[in-house]
């Protein structure tokens, strides 16, 4: 008896495990195919990651026009794939898992620190699968941060 419950306990870890790797790898692809669409100025690709995102198509259109303009500035050190932590939001009910990857890029040539940093936050959301980007609005302080 004590073996079977071993192994059922060991079991449901490894399961665990398993799962949150699973989700972890489907952030990281969603965040990868983020960063390529915006590279390749892609609306398709980009608008596809979106949840719902057929209703929000002109102010996507201005977030991607934005991102791709700014590319070189924003992954100045060829950071964006490679320096990201997904974390966890604290939400009411605990099987509705919410995650984010979050970036503050600081902007350059700005030495009395007037202009605010731009923040990109990439919400996932459980229910509706970690391939889709919850929130249409990604982008923070972004109006003016261009601007020399």
């Amino acid at each position: 008896m004590k073996t079977i419950t071993a192994v059922l306990i060991l079991f449901l870890l490894v399961s665990c495990v398993s799962q949150d790797q699973k989700d972890k790898e489907q952030i990281e692809q969603t965040v990868s195919k983020y960063w390529n669409a915006v590279r390749d100025n892609d609306m398709k690709a980009y608008k596809n990651l979106f949840d719902e995102s057929e209703d929000y198509s002109g102010a996507m259109q201005a977030d991607l026009y934005f991102l791709h303009k700014n590319y070189a500035k924003i992954n100045l050190n060829n950071v964006l794939l490679k320096d990201f932590k997904i974390k966890d939001t604290t939400v009411i009910f605990a099987g509705n898992k919410q995650k984010y990857v979050q970036y503050v890029i600081a902007k350059k040539n700005d030495p009395n620190n007037l202009t605010k940093d731009l923040v990109i936050t990439l919400m996932f959301y459980k229910p509706i699968g970690f391939n889709k980007i919850y929130n249409l609005a990604p982008l923070k302080n972004h109006i003016g941060w261009e601007k020399d």
